[in-house]
């Protein structure tokens, strides 16, 4: 903890060139100017959301060490030579970096390579400018460098990004102008006090702009300038008072309607400030951790300290997804963000209302797992991290609020079912064959550690990058491990006619996937997959192992569920009334009535129980998927003319909707249903995850805006 501390505040400290604005910084209160609105990336935006946005794109952090967002922009605004020499430009790619500095002196080769950032200065340089025009028409680099491009329009044109004065008389269509454009409407004392001429200033800046009077240009001018060269001097009063100046009368300017309300500004400036509120992750962490514990034990306390902590993160959950709503003007669900974010807590709610319903436990579990799977995947893995964007034309539209409200929705508790299967199957193999579940695990974790060694061998650095991650295969190593996956997949049904048992038959069929993964994937890919092998292996194995223990010889603590009695009319006279088989009670909307159980009546009660709870989602995601992808049909006929074309995300989805279509009929043909559908849930959420993330990054097709 001592070191995190220690490399948290190095890490915060401010550039040497940062250090008066960092004493500026601590003596200002932003609270007014934060609320300064900003014409940037085709929306409306305050001036928080706007310097943490371009710092982001710039830096990679919202802020420059030591400096606040709004604090960082205007040290770069008006002092901008003085960071010509500071590495502040992100270069996230390594295979970009290797590319770009093959010119430069080992020294900053060396520097650029390992920090991953450059100078403007360098950035600038003729021969990076040329390298970055020759990778951006090679489909493999095209993404790294439109990173260093939204970069560069920030380290070299900010000032010109700056459009925080509406004209007036115009609509929120209409461009907003920087205060340096307004000087082409300075009154003429003005600029013969500057010594400047008219002429120069047309010149430069360009003609005056209709709709604004000298009096105006002036309102905005004055506090301008007064603000630069007060940060340019220290006076923190004058830099505060120049300030708040600009918050009171640049929304003057504009129309009505144009200039964001001020509830709207403040809203938006809490919910940045407050970290898009994907921390709430923390809450449905420690809530699973606590629902775990409620599923194993039956603690009262345990499950009830699970429901407060889920209620919690739905809470901050439902406040960071209000606000965001409020802003937009529309519901936030129509980029990959919002539709992550915001379908998991409407899977978070269903799931809740069913475990206050049937107190199954599984529920608890599955909802913080979605929620925790959510807010990490919106704050730390999507693209963009959650930044506020404008609306695609085509999807401004009722549908939005229908098709994709449905199929998102489907989505989250596709994932709520997958864990509630993974929980039936730890428990069925616990059950009926504790020794070779826990050895199959073992199994994926050395396959896992396994493809962790190799891949350290198969991907090496190439000397010459032809893809941003730098790293290249080592030449020979996808035919070699291509065929060792073929040997090994053509070994397991030869020594099954030898009855060699099942789990060295897994571990086989296990060892050809990894090594058909280390074929044809990258490396990132590779030792992601070889961590969850590894560390999933463990726990299962571990967590097995404990089950065994605590179940010997007393029934476990999953068995020891309430058994209500039977009505009076089943009870023989004399005799105390009889209890009635759970199996009898089965719930309406996992499928009413009993009698399709199979060699499920030979398992625990608890496991049925379980297998209900994983049905009671299915059959909700099987009717929400059918009329998402329905209404999809319906919304494309009259936007695009057509109800299907084999665009990738509709034959995806509905490849998705087929799975589960099979899945809850074959409860119907086969014996073992709980383990069928268990083992197709699964199946069915990777079919998910791959449309959801795969389809939309990776295949273009018409939905890849969403």
């Amino acid at each position: 903890m001592l070191t995190l501390a220690v490399a948290a505040s190095a890490a915060d400290k401010p550039f040497e060139v940062s250090k008066p604005a960092a004493q500026l910084d601590q003596q200002l209160d932003w609270s007014k100017a934060r609320l300064i609105a900003v014409q940037d990336a085709g929306r409306i935006k305050t001036l928080e959301s706007f310097a943490r946005e371009t710092m982001h794109d710039m830096y990679g952090k919202e802020h420059l060490p030591g400096l606040s967002p709004i604090a960082s922009v205007l040290d770069w605004l008006f002092r901008h030579d003085a960071y010509l020499d500071v590495p502040v430009v992100k270069i996230g790619a390594k295979g970009l970096r290797i590319d770009l500095t093959t010119h430069m002196d080992e020294a900053r080769r060396h520097r650029i390579i390992s920090t991953g950032y450059m100078t403007p200065r360098e950035l600038a340089d003729p021969v990076v400018q040329q390298r970055l025009e020759a990778l951006e028409t090679r489909n493999v680099m095209a993404r790294a460098v439109s990173k260093v491009r939204r970069a560069q329009s920030v380290a070299l044109m900010l000032e010109r990004r700056f459009a925080i004065v509406p004209v007036p008389g115009r609509s929120v269509e209409d461009p907003w102008l920087t205060p340096r454009r307004l000087l082409a409407n300075a009154p003429d004392e003005v600029l013969r006090g500057a010594g400047v001429s008219r002429g120069h200033i047309l010149q430069t800046v360009g003609p005056p702009v209709p709709g604004i009077t000298p009096q105006q240009a002036l309102a905005v001018l004055k506090p301008w300038s007064q603000l630069r060269a007060a940060w340019l001097a220290g006076d923190a009063a004058t830099v505060q008072a120049s300030l708040d100046e600009l918050a009171d009368v640049l929304p003057t300017l504009a129309s009505p309607g144009v200039y964001p309300s001020l509830s709207q500004r403040q809203a938006e400036a809490r919910y940045y400030r407050m970290g898009k509120f994907n921390w709430g992750f923390g809450l449905y962490f420690v809530g699973m951790l606590f629902s775990i514990m409620a599923l194993v034990t039956r603690w009262r306390w345990t499950m009830w300290t699970g429901i407060v902590l889920l209620v919690l993160g739905m809470g901050v959950h439902a406040y960071g997804l209000s606000l965001r709503w409020y802003i937009l003007g529309r519901v936030p669900i129509a980029n990959m963000f919002e539709a992550v974010v915001a379908s998991a807590w409407m899977g978070i709610a269903v799931a809740l209302l069913a475990e206050l319903k049937y107190r199954t436990g599984v529920f608890l579990v599955a909802a913080n797992a979605a929620g925790f799977l959510a807010l990490v995947l919106g704050g730390y893995v999507i693209p963009g991290h959650g930044t506020i964007t404008t609306i695609m034309g085509i999807l401004d539209d009722v549908m939005l609020r229908i098709h994709t409200v449905c199929i998102i929705a489907s989505y989250s508790l596709i994932f709520i079912a997958a864990v509630i299967a993974v929980i039936y199957l730890f428990g069925y193999y616990l059950v009926r064959q504790p020794a070779g579940s826990a050895f199959v695990a073992a199994e994926v974790a050395v396959v896992g550690l396994i493809l962790l060694v190799a891949a350290q061998w198969v991907f090496i650095e190439a000397p010459t990058p032809t893809d941003p991650s730098g790293i290249i295969r080592r030449p020979g190593t996808a035919g070699l491990f291509t065929f060792a996956a073929i040997l090994f997949a053509l070994a397991v049904p030869i020594l099954a006619r030898l009855k060699l048992p099942a789990p060295e038959l897994i571990g086989l069929g296990v060892t050809s996937v990894g090594f058909l993964v280390l074929a044809i994937t990258t490396r990132g890919f590779v030792v992601g997959l070889a961590w969850i092998m590894i560390l999933g292996g463990i726990a299962w194995a571990l967590l097995t192992g404990l089950g065994v223990v605590l179940m010997r010889g007393r029934v476990p603590a999953l068995a020891r569920v309430v058994q209500r009695p039977a009505t009076p009319a089943l009870a023989t006279a004399g005799a105390p009334a009889a209890k009635k088989d759970l199996l009898d009670e089965k719930p309406l909307l996992a499928g009413a009535l009993p009698g399709d159980e199979g060699k499920a009546r030979e398992l625990p009660v608890w496991l049925q129980h379980i297998d209900w709870s994983h049905l009671i989602i299915l059959n909700i995601v099987f009717v929400l998927l059918f009329a998402g992808t329905i209404l999809g049909a319906v919304w494309a006929d009259y936007s695009w003319g057509r109800p299907w074309g084999w665009d990738p995300k509709e034959v995806f989805a509905m490849n998705t909707w087929i799975v589960y279509a099979i899945l809850i009929h074959i409860r119907y043909v086969v014996k073992n249903k709980g383990l069928w559908t268990a083992w197709l849930s699964i199946a069915g959420c990777l079919m998910m995850a791959f449309n959801w993330a795969f389809v939309n990054f990776f295949i273009v097709g018409l939905h890849s805006y969403a």
